[in-house]
């Protein structure tokens, strides 16, 4: 009842004026105060090449945008990356590129105005894109995306040693940063929601040919991590060729991360590159982008129609978040029914953040409907030719659609005060409270688990399944698991679609709910009054025999825990406890076999279709690949290689990839297409 309620406010409070408005949903603050050309970090410019013959040291600048006369001290940010094809304006071609556009100005002060903090950030420019040969025209493309990915984490960095040493001058809650995208800014958004590491973007689009010598060539990938620094900018990146520094360190010891993601316009450099633990994803795009495509196509060089490199659009892109369960934590605001969430749905094949913005008649290839510019600007006239009906009062309506649709999905991935998608703990007196359901919980190093097993109140195990509930995992599941391969608990359930029941802890009630596409928690301690978050789950992706909770639990042997599941629901206390209630024992020990850093473990393709390469820094000695249920289904003994070609006859489907090398081992996700 409480959730229909929250549900109704929301729907009310979505285009109310000032004064009934909720904060972070629509406007509720009437002025801005900005705070201009604020240096959050210093690095490398290629764009000095040409004059120096080096890279120069460049201040980063943004400004900042708080609402006025605002009491909170802990408030979200955003951070606001404009367009601009990577290249200064005007020389770029385009009439818009900085972070004074107009489009820029609009929506930074709509969403302050809403209570955000939002930083509109400027980054390093370059690449090369009327370069004869297409190899090089990718090269220096990737290689400014790179550098957008490291300047956006440094600008993350920056407001977080803000935070916690400087005073926390601009008022942010530092565990809630979201990155917003427009155009090129986009492609930065994505790829710094997505390349965790690296051997990310070492696949085969981003290797070429490279003479090493008169007539030899040898295959190196285009951005080379000693040249370029690391993806967050936290390793120098010298160049072996005049010792010249292309990345400086800035902010570190800081976290480099973002808690959700809004791209306008942009791509994905690639589809492997979203994975199981990414975060929430919002695209608005138009399908009929002549330069970024929406789908799966090649990015186009404007005014010069040249072909760059194959990307993913929104479409493809969001199809996987949703594929993947990113985007359930929406799942709550697909049941509104204003306008825009209609709207979007009708044409976006059910994927949840995706918001096409469908351009008819002489604007269907308007590849920016939201933005405006000053006709005298010397590139208004390419502007023009797909943007022919600009004005501010246009692309202010676009402003409203994406505020509107986008504000109830942030406050629901930043898990807001307030949003439709809040899940609280159980609502009695003992365990009043609610927890975050975008926080992986610490508590120790990781482990692995020598036994897991349903019990009652009674401490029986139960081999069989308990009472007539269909969540349970037996004797030969457990055994399955005893080598967890990332260090997670895993939890079998009855596959078939339906929904599922189970009673959980031992308050002073019986906490009885059904889930399907559910969130889950796990509490330690003797009694509610005593329960402590240690850890929270990604979302459980619909009918799957096997889930992997991707909990990670202190160090503690024979830890009883607590088990809360909640679909978006409200958890209701029915009654006296029941006798059959459940909750998990695990017994642990420590991790035998070194956990080595992924980066030294390259696997590509990925997905793949049965053929991948693996490489490592050192010989590999072995590759175990086992699927979902735990079970081994293909080896390599001896292997001896530091490169090696796997072949396999595996269906389509998840696995896990354990690779063995004399420094320990590295485990990986792999998609089976």
């Amino acid at each position: 009842m409480k959730k229909i309620s929250t549900l109704i406010v929301l729907c009310c409070t979505l285009f109310t004026g000032n004064a009934n408005a909720q904060r972070y949903l629509a406007q509720v603050f009437d002025e801005v105060d900005i705070t201009t050309s604020v240096t959050y970090g210093v690095n490398a410019t290629v764009l000095t090449y040409q004059v120096f013959g080096q890279a120069v040291p460049e201040n980063l600048l943004l400004d900042v945008y708080e609402p006025s006369g605002d009491v909170e001290t802990s408030r979200p940010l955003i951070m606001y990356f404009h367009t601009g094809n990577f290249l200064p304006q005007p020389s770029g071609g385009n009439p818009t590129g900085n972070r004074q556009d107009s489009s820029v100005v609009e929506l930074c002060t709509r969403l302050a105005k809403m209570g955000y903090v939002v930083a509109s950030c400027s980054y390093r420019l370059g690449w090369n894109p009327v370069a004869s040969l297409q190899t090089d025209r990718v090269k220096t493309l990737i290689n400014a995306a790179y550098r957008g990915v490291q300047d956006s984490r440094t600008a993350a960095r920056f407001f977080r040693k803000s935070a916690a040493i400087g005073g926390n001058p601009y008022g942010i809650d530092p565990t809630k940063i979201a990155i917003w995208g427009q155009g090129t800014g986009g492609y930065i958004a994505f790829a710094s929601s997505t390349i965790n590491q690296y051997s990310d973007i070492v696949i085969p689009k981003f290797i070429s040919d490279v003479e090493v010598q008169p007539g030899v060539f040898f295959p190196l990938p285009m951005v080379l991590e000693q040249v370029n620094g690391n993806p967050d900018g936290l390793s120098y990146g010298i160049n072996p060729n005049d010792n010249d520094t292309l990345c400086y360190i800035n902010h570190e010891g800081y976290d480099s991360n973002f808690a959700c993601m809004v791209n306008m316009g942009g791509a994905l450099g690639d589809s492997t590159w979203i994975t199981i633990d990414d975060i929430p994803m919002i695209s608005f795009h138009s399908p009929t982008d002549p330069f970024a495509p929406y789908n799966i196509g090649t990015v186009i060089v404007p005014g010069l129609n040249l072909p760059v490199v194959e990307v993913s659009g929104s479409f493809n892109a969001q199809k996987k978040a949703n594929q993947l369960a990113l985007n359930h934590v929406f799942d709550a605001v697909e049941t509104l029914n204003d306008q825009y969430t209609q709207k979007a749905n009708l044409y976006n094949n059910g994927y949840h953040g995706l918001y096409p913005l469908n351009r008819q008649g002489a604007e269907i290839f308007d590849s920016a409907p939201w933005e405006w510019w000053n006709t005298a600007n010397p590139a208004s006239g390419n502007g023009l030719q797909t943007n022919p009906n600009m004005a501010a009062a246009k692309g202010k309506l676009f402003c409203d659609t994406i505020i509107a649709y986008a504000a109830p999905r942030l406050m629901c991935a930043l898990n807001l005060p307030g949003n439709p998608c809040e899940i609280p703990g159980p609502e009695n007196d003992e365990c009043a409270g609610a927890f975050d359901i975008n926080t992986l919980f610490g508590g120790g190093p990781s482990v692995e688990f020598t036994s897991i097993q349903f019990t009652n109140s009674g401490a029986t195990p139960e081999s069989t399944d308990p009472g007539g509930y269909d969540c349970w995992i037996d004797t030969d599941v457990a055994n399955d698991l005893e080598n967890s391969l990332d260090n997670s608990v895993w939890f079998t359930f009855d596959g078939d679609g339906a929904e599922y029941a189970i009673v959980v802890d031992d308050c002073n009630g019986t906490a009885t709910f059904t889930f399907d596409d559910s969130q889950m928690a796990v509490y330690s301690g003797n009694g509610c009054g005593n329960l402590v978050p240690v850890a929270c789950s990604e979302d459980i992706a619909p009918d799957l025999d096997i889930y992997n909770a991707g909990l990670v639990l202190p160090t503690v042997a024979n830890t009883t825990y607590y088990i809360l599941i909640d679909g978006f629901n409200y958890i209701d206390i029915d009654g006296p406890i029941a006798s059959g209630d459940f909750c998990i024992t695990v017994a642990n020990t420590a991790v035998s076999v070194n956990e080595i850093d992924k980066s030294n473990v390259v696997m590509f393709p990925n997905p793949a279709d049965n053929q991948f390469t693996i490489t490592a820094d050192q010989n590999i000695s072995m590759i175990e690949i086992h699927n979902l249920v735990g079970s081994l289904v293909a080896t390599e003994n001896n292997v001896n290689k530091k490169i090696y070609n796997m072949n396999t006859q595996l269906s389509k489907g998840v696995y896990m990839v354990t690779v063995y090398t004399t420094n320990g081992k590295s485990v990986q996700k792999l998609i089976i297409e």
